[in-house]
């Protein structure tokens, strides 16, 4: 009966470490708790405000684009016929040539501003003209006095005017020549004030003879000064 005790308790103890193995394996291992350094606090931005878009009366208005400057050669006659007139331009400058073939001749120069065309000579010359849809019309006056309505069509090369300078005899001799869209020229041969009609020009190369001997004239592109000279 003494032993009967010991046993008993012996027992006891070993149920009971039993039912704790059992309980432990059931719950698993115990999460260890987060410690505070593991812990980072949440950060902060300061937002930045956007730059608001300029409406459109903020808007910087946009600049006008600049007109193209008006490079052309125009050719035609005058209303009735009596004379041929070309007009090169060349930007804001321009100079003509009115011509009958015969005597009556002019060289103007000036001018232009938007469409007008404002041109003078010696004397009495002048020419004012528009121009509209490809064609000069205005009205030319001659340096003695003769004045007509004019209308010239824009043309290109070889259309326009030439001129050459040179000495006949030891005289100043001055050849100019107006040349139409359809190829037709009319020119004065001026030696010293004795006028007369011009020799043929070669379209080709510029060339022409006077009394046996040959030359180049110069095409005028409105910038050359043929006035006063």
């Amino acid at each position: 009966m003494s032993t009967r005790g010991p046993l008993l308790t012996l027992a006891s103890v070993i149920v009971v470490a039993g039912v704790l193995l059992w309980v432990n394996a059931l719950v698993g291992p115990a999460t260890a708790p987060t410690s505070s350094s593991d812990y980072s606090a949440p950060t902060w931005t300061e937002p930045v405000p956007s730059s608001p878009s300029p409406s459109p009366s903020e808007a910087a208005p946009s600049s006008p684009a600049e007109p193209t400057a008006l490079q052309a050669v125009y050719a035609g006659r005058t209303g009735g016929g009596e004379a041929t007139v070309a007009v090169a331009v060349n930007g804001d400058r321009a100079a003509a040539y009115l011509c009958d073939g015969d005597t009556v001749e002019t060289w103007l120069q000036g001018s232009v501003t938007g469409d007008q065309v404002s041109l003078t000579g010696r004397n009495t010359a002048a020419l004012t003209g528009t121009v509209s849809a490809g064609t000069m019309s205005g009205t030319v006056t001659t340096s003695t006095g003769q004045g007509w309505p004019f209308s010239a069509d824009e043309a290109q090369p070889p259309a326009g005017i030439y001129e050459a300078r040179t000495t006949i005899d030891g005289l100043a001799t001055r050849i100019g020549w107006v040349v139409l869209p359809d190829g037709t020229q009319v020119g004065i041969t001026n030696v010293d004030g004795n006028r007369r009609p011009a020799p043929r020009l070669d379209l080709d190369d510029n060339s022409f003879t006077l009394d046996g001997t040959a030359y180049e004239a110069t095409p005028i592109d409105g910038v050359a000064t043929v006035v006063g000279q």
